[in-house]
Protein backbone atom coordinates (compact mmCIF):
# COMPACT_ATOMS: atom_id res chain seq x y z
CA UNK A 1 0.00 0.00 0.00
CA UNK A 2 1.25 3.56 -1.12
CA UNK A 3 1.05 6.41 2.01
CA UNK A 4 -1.43 8.89 1.15
CA UNK A 5 0.93 11.32 0.24
CA UNK A 6 4.18 9.77 0.44
CA UNK A 7 7.33 11.11 0.06
CA UNK A 8 10.16 10.35 -2.26
CA UNK A 9 13.48 10.89 -3.59
CA UNK A 10 14.11 10.82 -7.36
CA UNK A 11 18.37 10.61 -8.61
CA UNK A 12 19.06 10.98 -12.11
CA UNK A 13 20.85 8.28 -13.43
CA UNK A 14 23.11 10.27 -15.70
CA UNK A 15 23.54 13.26 -13.55
CA UNK A 16 26.31 15.84 -14.62
CA UNK A 17 29.39 15.67 -12.13
CA UNK A 18 30.52 18.43 -10.19
CA UNK A 19 33.80 20.41 -11.85
CA UNK A 20 35.84 23.27 -10.66
CA UNK A 21 37.68 25.99 -13.10
CA UNK A 22 40.40 27.60 -11.57
CA UNK A 23 42.78 30.83 -12.49
CA UNK A 24 45.35 33.04 -10.94
CA UNK A 25 47.80 35.67 -11.53
CA UNK A 26 50.69 36.61 -8.93
CA UNK A 27 53.20 39.24 -8.52
CA UNK A 28 56.29 39.01 -6.65
CA UNK A 29 59.03 40.83 -5.32
CA UNK A 30 61.63 40.65 -3.06
CA UNK A 31 63.21 43.34 -1.14
CA UNK A 32 66.32 44.09 1.03
CA UNK A 33 67.37 40.23 0.66
CA UNK A 34 65.45 38.63 3.51
CA UNK A 35 61.55 39.78 2.47
CA UNK A 36 59.37 38.68 -0.28
CA UNK A 37 56.30 40.85 -1.01
CA UNK A 38 53.64 39.33 -3.04
CA UNK A 39 50.08 40.26 -4.50
CA UNK A 40 48.10 37.49 -5.94
CA UNK A 41 44.39 37.31 -7.83
CA UNK A 42 42.79 33.78 -7.02
CA UNK A 43 39.18 33.03 -8.93
CA UNK A 44 37.22 29.84 -9.49
CA UNK A 45 33.84 29.02 -10.84
CA UNK A 46 32.34 25.74 -10.05
CA UNK A 47 29.70 24.39 -12.16
CA UNK A 48 26.93 21.64 -11.72
CA UNK A 49 26.89 21.72 -7.85
CA UNK A 50 24.22 19.73 -6.79
CA UNK A 51 20.89 20.21 -4.89
CA UNK A 52 17.51 19.93 -4.30
CA UNK A 53 14.31 21.16 -6.64
CA UNK A 54 11.30 20.70 -5.22
CA UNK A 55 8.95 19.18 -8.24
CA UNK A 56 5.92 18.72 -6.52
CA UNK A 57 5.13 21.80 -4.35
CA UNK A 58 1.96 23.27 -3.29
CA UNK A 59 1.13 26.29 -5.30
CA UNK A 60 -0.56 29.18 -3.94
CA UNK A 61 -4.01 29.56 -3.93
CA UNK A 62 -5.16 33.10 -2.94
CA UNK A 63 -8.50 32.72 -0.57
CA UNK A 64 -8.40 29.11 -0.99
CA UNK A 65 -4.46 27.68 -0.04
CA UNK A 66 -4.10 26.75 3.90
CA UNK A 67 -1.54 24.63 5.57
CA UNK A 68 -4.23 21.98 6.23
CA UNK A 69 -5.14 22.29 2.40
CA UNK A 70 -1.59 22.23 1.63
CA UNK A 71 -1.44 18.82 -0.02
CA UNK A 72 -4.22 18.91 -2.34
CA UNK A 73 -2.66 22.20 -3.63
CA UNK A 74 0.37 20.46 -4.98
CA UNK A 75 2.03 20.67 -9.12
CA UNK A 76 1.10 16.70 -9.37
CA UNK A 77 -2.29 16.39 -7.27
CA UNK A 78 -3.93 20.17 -9.69
CA UNK A 79 -2.64 17.92 -12.29
CA UNK A 80 -4.55 14.51 -11.60
CA UNK A 81 -6.23 14.28 -8.37
CA UNK A 82 -6.67 10.24 -8.48
CA UNK A 83 -2.62 10.15 -9.38
CA UNK A 84 -1.56 12.62 -7.68
CA UNK A 85 -2.93 12.28 -4.12
CA UNK A 86 -0.40 9.69 -3.88
CA UNK A 87 2.89 12.17 -3.60
CA UNK A 88 3.51 14.21 -1.42
CA UNK A 89 7.43 16.22 -1.41
CA UNK A 90 9.64 15.13 -3.94
CA UNK A 91 13.22 15.46 -4.29
CA UNK A 92 14.68 15.90 -7.31
CA UNK A 93 18.12 15.96 -7.33
CA UNK A 94 19.00 18.56 -9.90
CA UNK A 95 22.68 19.69 -10.74
CA UNK A 96 22.10 23.36 -11.95
CA UNK A 97 23.72 25.44 -8.68
CA UNK A 98 26.76 27.35 -9.54
CA UNK A 99 29.51 29.24 -7.76
CA UNK A 100 31.73 31.86 -7.79
CA UNK A 101 35.02 32.86 -5.53
CA UNK A 102 37.20 35.94 -5.98
CA UNK A 103 40.04 37.10 -3.87
CA UNK A 104 43.20 39.40 -3.94
CA UNK A 105 45.81 38.02 -1.78
CA UNK A 106 48.51 40.01 -0.45
CA UNK A 107 51.20 38.63 1.97
CA UNK A 108 54.67 39.45 3.18
CA UNK A 109 57.40 37.17 4.32
CA UNK A 110 60.47 37.63 6.01
CA UNK A 111 62.86 34.08 5.90
CA UNK A 112 64.62 33.21 9.20
CA UNK A 113 67.76 35.40 9.43
CA UNK A 114 68.59 37.85 12.14
CA UNK A 115 66.67 35.15 14.61
CA UNK A 116 63.55 36.37 13.68
CA UNK A 117 60.59 34.88 10.96
CA UNK A 118 57.40 36.66 9.95
CA UNK A 119 54.88 35.90 7.82
CA UNK A 120 51.21 37.91 6.95
CA UNK A 121 48.75 37.80 4.42
CA UNK A 122 45.56 40.06 4.07
CA UNK A 123 42.81 38.24 1.66
CA UNK A 124 39.85 40.50 0.53
CA UNK A 125 37.65 38.18 -1.25
CA UNK A 126 33.93 37.53 -2.17
CA UNK A 127 32.18 34.16 -2.81
CA UNK A 128 28.56 33.92 -4.21
CA UNK A 129 26.48 30.39 -4.69
CA UNK A 130 23.09 28.93 -5.45
CA UNK A 131 22.00 26.54 -2.91
CA UNK A 132 23.98 23.41 -2.88
CA UNK A 133 23.67 20.43 -0.78
CA UNK A 134 26.54 17.11 -0.11
CA UNK A 135 23.50 14.99 0.83
CA UNK A 136 21.39 13.35 -2.00
CA UNK A 137 18.49 15.21 0.16
CA UNK A 138 19.52 18.16 1.12
CA UNK A 139 19.34 22.13 0.97
CA UNK A 140 16.25 22.81 -1.44
CA UNK A 141 15.30 26.16 -3.52
CA UNK A 142 12.56 27.81 -1.47
CA UNK A 143 11.14 28.78 -4.77
CA UNK A 144 10.55 26.49 -7.66
CA UNK A 145 9.94 29.33 -9.72
CA UNK A 146 12.77 31.33 -8.95
CA UNK A 147 16.10 29.29 -8.22
CA UNK A 148 17.93 32.88 -8.52
CA UNK A 149 15.88 33.94 -5.54
CA UNK A 150 18.44 31.91 -3.54
CA UNK A 151 21.89 32.78 -4.65
CA UNK A 152 23.53 35.07 -3.03
CA UNK A 153 27.04 34.89 -0.32
CA UNK A 154 28.18 31.38 0.41
CA UNK A 155 26.60 30.29 3.50
CA UNK A 156 29.86 30.22 6.68
CA UNK A 157 32.20 30.70 4.14
CA UNK A 158 31.94 33.75 2.88
CA UNK A 159 34.45 36.16 4.77
CA UNK A 160 35.27 39.51 3.33
CA UNK A 161 38.49 39.91 5.11
CA UNK A 162 41.38 37.75 6.53
CA UNK A 163 44.47 38.89 8.33
CA UNK A 164 47.00 36.27 9.33
CA UNK A 165 50.12 37.18 10.64
CA UNK A 166 52.73 34.37 12.42
CA UNK A 167 55.69 34.84 13.65
CA UNK A 168 59.29 32.70 15.22
CA UNK A 169 61.62 34.61 17.16
CA UNK A 170 64.90 32.90 18.42
CA UNK A 171 67.24 33.65 21.34
CA UNK A 172 70.70 34.41 19.98
CA UNK A 173 74.13 32.66 21.05
CA UNK A 174 75.38 34.30 24.33
CA UNK A 175 79.41 34.37 24.44
CA UNK A 176 78.97 34.33 28.39
CA UNK A 177 78.17 30.64 29.44
CA UNK A 178 75.92 31.64 32.35
CA UNK A 179 73.94 34.07 30.03
CA UNK A 180 73.48 31.22 27.86
CA UNK A 181 72.44 29.15 30.77
CA UNK A 182 69.40 31.46 31.35
CA UNK A 183 68.50 33.50 28.12
CA UNK A 184 69.52 30.76 25.53
CA UNK A 185 67.73 28.56 22.98
CA UNK A 186 64.63 30.04 23.73
CA UNK A 187 61.86 30.18 21.22
CA UNK A 188 58.87 32.39 20.75
CA UNK A 189 55.88 32.33 18.59
CA UNK A 190 52.67 33.88 17.72
CA UNK A 191 50.03 33.38 15.18
CA UNK A 192 47.40 36.09 15.19
CA UNK A 193 43.75 35.79 12.92
CA UNK A 194 41.59 38.65 12.00
CA UNK A 195 38.61 37.55 10.47
CA UNK A 196 35.49 39.11 8.92
CA UNK A 197 32.15 37.83 10.42
CA UNK A 198 30.22 35.51 7.43
CA UNK A 199 26.74 36.07 6.38
CA UNK A 200 23.76 34.90 7.90
CA UNK A 201 20.14 34.25 6.41
CA UNK A 202 16.82 35.44 8.67
CA UNK A 203 14.58 32.29 8.81
CA UNK A 204 11.34 33.09 8.54
CA UNK A 205 10.69 29.29 10.50
CA UNK A 206 7.10 28.79 9.34
CA UNK A 207 5.36 28.23 6.13
CA UNK A 208 4.16 31.90 4.97
CA UNK A 209 4.42 30.64 1.21
CA UNK A 210 2.24 27.89 1.45
CA UNK A 211 4.26 25.79 -0.82
CA UNK A 212 5.87 23.37 1.76
CA UNK A 213 9.30 23.74 1.34
CA UNK A 214 11.11 24.71 4.64
CA UNK A 215 13.59 27.58 5.02
CA UNK A 216 12.19 30.41 4.06
CA UNK A 217 13.16 33.86 4.79
CA UNK A 218 11.95 36.91 6.95
CA UNK A 219 11.26 39.99 5.39
CA UNK A 220 12.92 43.24 6.21
CA UNK A 221 10.95 46.18 7.85
CA UNK A 222 11.36 49.12 5.35
CA UNK A 223 14.00 52.13 6.83
CA UNK A 224 15.05 49.51 9.85
CA UNK A 225 18.82 48.90 10.88
CA UNK A 226 18.92 45.07 11.12
CA UNK A 227 21.66 45.55 13.80
CA UNK A 228 21.16 46.12 17.24
CA UNK A 229 21.79 49.62 18.92
CA UNK A 230 21.39 48.44 22.13
CA UNK A 231 22.92 45.63 24.26
CA UNK A 232 19.53 44.73 25.34
CA UNK A 233 19.18 40.71 26.11
CA UNK A 234 16.77 38.46 27.38
CA UNK A 235 19.96 36.53 28.87
CA UNK A 236 22.26 39.43 30.01
CA UNK A 237 25.06 39.37 30.64
CA UNK A 238 25.91 36.30 29.25
CA UNK A 239 24.65 36.96 25.71
CA UNK A 240 24.93 39.70 23.10
CA UNK A 241 21.99 41.22 20.81
CA UNK A 242 23.31 41.78 17.74
CA UNK A 243 20.02 41.89 15.85
CA UNK A 244 17.25 44.47 15.84
CA UNK A 245 14.10 42.28 16.51
CA UNK A 246 11.89 45.16 15.12
CA UNK A 247 13.60 45.48 12.04
CA UNK A 248 12.06 41.89 10.99
CA UNK A 249 8.67 40.43 10.12
CA UNK A 250 7.00 37.54 8.86
CA UNK A 251 5.71 37.94 5.01
CA UNK A 252 2.36 37.96 3.94
CA UNK A 253 0.47 34.68 3.80
CA UNK A 254 1.36 33.42 0.08
CA UNK A 255 4.44 35.32 -0.23
CA UNK A 256 7.88 35.23 0.25
CA UNK A 257 10.26 37.12 2.42
CA UNK A 258 12.20 40.52 0.56
CA UNK A 259 15.06 39.25 2.57
CA UNK A 260 18.23 36.96 0.33
CA UNK A 261 20.13 34.33 1.36
CA UNK A 262 22.80 35.14 3.78
CA UNK A 263 22.96 38.81 3.89
CA UNK A 264 22.95 39.71 7.11
CA UNK A 265 26.56 40.16 8.32
CA UNK A 266 27.41 38.05 11.29
CA UNK A 267 29.84 39.07 14.19
CA UNK A 268 33.79 38.90 13.00
CA UNK A 269 36.72 37.66 15.42
CA UNK A 270 39.98 37.51 16.41
CA UNK A 271 42.17 35.65 18.08
CA UNK A 272 45.66 35.38 19.41
CA UNK A 273 47.77 32.47 20.17
CA UNK A 274 51.67 32.54 21.81
CA UNK A 275 54.12 29.93 22.62
CA UNK A 276 57.53 29.68 24.34
CA UNK A 277 59.46 26.32 23.91
CA UNK A 278 63.21 25.81 24.95
CA UNK A 279 65.45 22.76 24.17
CA UNK A 280 67.63 21.56 26.57
CA UNK A 281 70.78 19.24 25.28
CA UNK A 282 71.17 16.38 27.96
CA UNK A 283 73.44 14.38 26.03
CA UNK A 284 74.67 13.25 22.49
CA UNK A 285 71.33 12.13 20.55
CA UNK A 286 69.21 12.93 23.77
CA UNK A 287 67.37 16.16 24.39
CA UNK A 288 65.07 17.73 26.96
CA UNK A 289 61.84 20.24 25.69
CA UNK A 290 59.49 22.32 27.80
CA UNK A 291 57.07 24.67 26.49
CA UNK A 292 54.31 26.38 27.24
CA UNK A 293 51.31 27.46 25.09
CA UNK A 294 48.04 29.61 25.46
CA UNK A 295 45.34 30.19 23.23
CA UNK A 296 43.32 33.06 22.72
CA UNK A 297 45.79 34.70 24.71
CA UNK A 298 43.65 38.16 25.95
CA UNK A 299 40.96 36.31 26.64
CA UNK A 300 38.96 38.37 23.91
CA UNK A 301 35.60 37.49 23.50
CA UNK A 302 34.53 35.35 20.36
CA UNK A 303 31.28 35.58 19.55
CA UNK A 304 29.24 33.03 17.13
CA UNK A 305 26.31 33.89 14.83
CA UNK A 306 22.92 34.80 16.75
CA UNK A 307 19.97 33.27 16.60
CA UNK A 308 18.32 34.39 13.29
CA UNK A 309 14.42 32.67 13.12
CA UNK A 310 11.68 35.04 13.54
CA UNK A 311 9.50 32.55 14.92
CA UNK A 312 11.40 32.59 18.14
CA UNK A 313 10.77 35.76 18.73
CA UNK A 314 12.58 35.77 22.47
CA UNK A 315 16.18 34.67 21.39
CA UNK A 316 15.97 36.69 17.56
CA UNK A 317 19.29 37.94 17.45
CA UNK A 318 20.65 37.44 20.38
CA UNK A 319 24.12 35.20 20.35
CA UNK A 320 24.44 33.00 23.14
CA UNK A 321 27.55 30.71 22.27
CA UNK A 322 31.00 31.59 22.12
CA UNK A 323 34.48 30.26 20.90
CA UNK A 324 36.80 29.55 23.85
CA UNK A 325 37.68 31.37 26.57
CA UNK A 326 42.27 31.62 27.15
CA UNK A 327 43.21 28.14 27.42
CA UNK A 328 47.09 27.30 28.56
CA UNK A 329 49.13 23.99 28.43
CA UNK A 330 52.32 22.69 29.43
CA UNK A 331 54.14 20.19 28.16
CA UNK A 332 57.82 18.47 28.49
CA UNK A 333 58.88 16.43 26.07
CA UNK A 334 62.06 13.75 25.92
CA UNK A 335 63.74 13.30 22.67
CA UNK A 336 66.35 9.94 22.73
Amino acid sequence: MFPIPGNYANYPLNIRPTYLEQWNLSIQKQIAGNWLASANYLGNHTVHLWADAPVNAAVYIPGVSTLATENQHRVLYLQNQSQGQYYGTIHQLSPDSTASYNALLLSLNHRMSSHFTVLGNYTWSHCISDPFTSELDGVEYTNPANRRFDRGNCAGIDRRHLFNVSAVEEAPKFSRRWLQTVAGDWRLSEIMRIQAGSYISVASGLDQALNGIGGQRASLVPGANPLASSSGCSQAPSCIQWLNPAAFAQPALGTFGNLGPNNILGPGTLQFDMSLARLFRVREMKSLEIRADAFNLPNHIRPNNPSATVSAPTTLGEITSFGDPRIMQFAAKFFF
